[in-house]
């Protein structure tokens, strides 16, 4: 028993790095399905196969309030959580991102019912034309203090 043991803890080294990077490329394909992460980012397993990175999204902010919508513009301050929501945008990374928003948007004199988060992200066609692609969006209902 101490052999099968001593020879079992011997192999650690050698098998052991390929279980960790499959569980980290599974972890990445299963993200990139699900939450919409990009693929350059994670492992960076899929960074080859397309031009989705991080530097290719870009994120829209609409906020509304009886039936008036208008774009907002995202401050300076807030450039590290947009880049984290657009390259993960799961909808607990956007609704942290809405929060702060609402926070400075609504300044103390209007309140907004609404903010709509829109992650972009750019494709190109076969003649290597961009388009734009809607990766994510996502409505938060503003809750009046």
């Amino acid at each position: 028993m101490r052999s099968l043991i001593g020879r079992l803890l011997g192999t650690i080294p050698f098998w052991l790095p390929a279980v960790l990077l499959t569980v980290v490329a599974v972890n990445q394909l299963r993200l990139a399905g699900t939450e919409a992460l990009s693929p350059w980012s994670g492992g960076g397993f899929g960074m080859f196969s397309t031009t989705d990175a991080p530097g290719n999204r870009h994120l829209h902010a609409f906020v509304q309030n009886e039936g008036v919508r208008r774009e907002v513009a995202i401050p300076f301050d807030l450039a590290d959580n947009v880049r984290r929501a657009t390259t993960l945008p799961t909808r607990a990374r956007l609704g942290a991102l809405a929060a702060e928003l609402a926070l400075l948007e609504s300044g103390g004199s209007f309140r907004w019912d609404e903010i709509e988060l829109q992650v972009w992200a750019v494709d190109y066609d076969a003649a290597l034309l961009p388009d734009g692609r809607l990766v994510r969006r996502e409505r938060f209902h503003i809750a009046s203090p």
